[in-house]
């Protein structure tokens, strides 16, 4: 291969593969999957999510792939964009009916008690808010897709008993950073 064919092919590569390193993963639970992404977050049997400035409904952290993206990747990105949080990314627990592809996240370093969590700056045009919810205060919300609340809440509650079933106390829900 000449070395201008290989260097547009290694171009051509790149963004791939920087999304490929760009994403902490659980190790074990990796796939190559590309699509729309988010993160179930789930602390003391509260769900983190987000409200999203247009229509004031709430919703996961997540979004739309970029180029090149795996889908664990755009779920982090989503994630750490909209909440500031950073994350490790786990198993997909579920691809909803519009195809967003749904994983199990934890944060990457441990959460204060109590504290509300600050809205990053870059998410201030799409959020207008973040938070901790139980299950129960889900019903009383608007959601962002609500043909899509019931299939969330039987997801979250499974991951929920899953996190409990755990060892008591662990913050992780079992998951193991790589």
């Amino acid at each position: 291969m000449k070395a201008s064919s290989f260097l547009i092919t290694l171009s051509l590569m790149l963004p791939s593969l920087q999304a490929l390193s760009d994403c902490p993963r659980v190790l074990g639970q990796q796939d190559d999957r590309r699509a729309n992404a988010g993160c179930l977050i789930i602390r003391d049997q509260q769900v983190l999510l987000i409200t999203h400035r247009w229509g004031d409904k709430l919703g996961v952290p997540g979004g739309t792939l970029e180029r090149g993206e795996l889908a664990q990747c755009t779920a982090y990105r989503e994630t750490l964009e909209e909440t500031g949080l950073q994350v490790v990314v786990g198993e997909r627990v579920q691809v909803m009916k519009n195809g967003f592809h749904l994983y199990r996240c934890i944060p990457a370093e441990s959460l204060p008690e109590g504290e509300p969590l600050l809205l990053p700056a870059q998410a201030r045009l799409e959020v207008s808010d973040i938070g901790w919810y139980s299950l129960d205060e889900l019903r009383q919300k608007d959601w962002r897709f609500a043909y899509q609340f019931d299939l969330f809440m039987a997801v979250a509650r499974k991951a929920m008993q899953s996190s409990s079933d755990s060892a008591a106390g662990d913050a992780t829900g079992g998951l193991q950073e790589k």
